[in-house]
């Protein structure tokens, strides 16, 4: 694969497991990111909340800036062991059911990592009774890990509930798009990770949070956590942002394109922007030849719930094809952007 400028660092983050509730893995590689590769920064500052949400503090006078990214990614569990060596599965997050026969999984236990997989039903055993077509309900799916008893099961180390992550490769097409499974929203992290490096350098004075969430899949929770807690007077979440520039699809929604720029998120289901951060960031995008999009959508991030402490807030965001499935994709120039973007944005803020 051609070695794009960060994606060394992005590929650590990405295949880093962090299913939401499970995320430990995921948190201490950031951490050690943090102190081993961001110049300036200082470990004392870096600590978990009770939650388990990453923190780095940079202290200052007011007003309180955070910047967050939810660093958790959808996934399964392990609900059962049969007695023929089977695993069933409990989803964690958005996972469709579609998505799943047939897929290379990892099963994360106390002793490492094991491999298996989602077992599909041939065609070759298909009967005139079976629906072809039929989505296999997750409540009827299973993984096959070699064995044949729940007693070899247990050796190997798996319990319930550990957690299951899809196999996550990360594919490079046309020298320009990543491809790969979790790229929301470990763009999210890379990103904030690449500002905090940029900050540090020769930020703002005023008091900044870098959070590295938890549990957004499952309902925001980290990020409601951090409204409770921290009480920003601001707050710029960095997540994917689904797009519309593939077949199929309706045009209800603004057309977003890979290689845009960032998205500038100005309404989904559950937020809506503060509408002066909103003309902040455009102005600092085409002040400093940074390109940017707009956009009304679905879903919500972690801006929406810290919005509601009472914070000025926006979302900015990667666009995304295929979000949450396991080939989800993304412009590379679209994260390097989204450093740039928010690192000018916040050094500029009209406090």
């Amino acid at each position: 694969m051609k070695r794009l400028e960060g994606i060394d660092e992005f590929e650590q983050i990405l295949k880093t497991p962090g299913v939401s509730g499970y995320e430990d893995p995921i948190r201490d590689k950031i951490a050690g990111l943090i102190t081993d590769q961001v110049e300036g920064s200082d470990p004392k500052n870096i600590r978990e909340d009770n939650i388990g949400n990453l923190i780095y503090e940079k202290s200052g006078e007011e007003p309180h800036v955070a910047m967050v990214a939810h660093m958790d990614e959808i996934g399964m569990v392990v609900s059962n062991i049969e007695d023929d060596g089977f695993l069933r599965i409990k989803k964690i997050g958005g996972v469709k059911d579609s998505l799943l026969p047939g897929r290379h999984v990892t099963i994360h236990t106390e002793k490492g990592p094991v491999n298996g997989v989602i077992g599909h039903k041939a065609p070759h055993l298909t009967t005139d009774a079976d629906k072809k077509d039929e989505v296999v309900s997750w409540t009827k799916t299973y993984v096959d890990i070699g064995a044949s008893s729940k007693e070899e099961v247990e050796k190997m180390g798996i319990d319930v509930p550990d957690p299951i992550v899809f196999m996550k490769p990360l594919r490079l097409m046309n020298d320009k798009i990543v491809a790969g499974r979790a790229l929301d929203n470990r763009i999210g992290c890379f990103g904030l990770l690449g500002a905090l490096r940029e900050l540090l350098k020769d930020g703002p004075s005023f008091k900044q949070s870098y959070v590295w969430s938890v549990q957004e899949e499952i309902g925001l929770r980290g990020a409601k956590v951090v409204g409770n807690t921290l009480k920003p007077d601001y707050v710029i979440a960095l997540d994917t942002y689904t797009t519309s520039d593939s077949p199929g699809l309706e045009s209800f929604y603004k057309p977003i394109e890979l290689g845009g720029g960032p998205v500038l998120r100005m309404v989904d289901a559950r937020a809506i922007a503060t509408p002066k951060l909103v003309r902040h960031f455009k102005e600092v995008a085409k002040e400093n030849d940074i390109p940017f999009q707009y956009g009304v959508t679905g879903g919500t991030t972690d801006g929406m719930a810290l919005q509601e402490s009472g914070c000025l807030t926006i979302s900015i965001g990667v666009p995304v094809r295929y979000s949450h499935s396991t080939v989800e994709c993304a412009h590379w120039d679209d994260v390097l952007n989204l450093v740039k973007l928010i690192s000018a944005g916040v050094r500029e803020l009209p406090l």
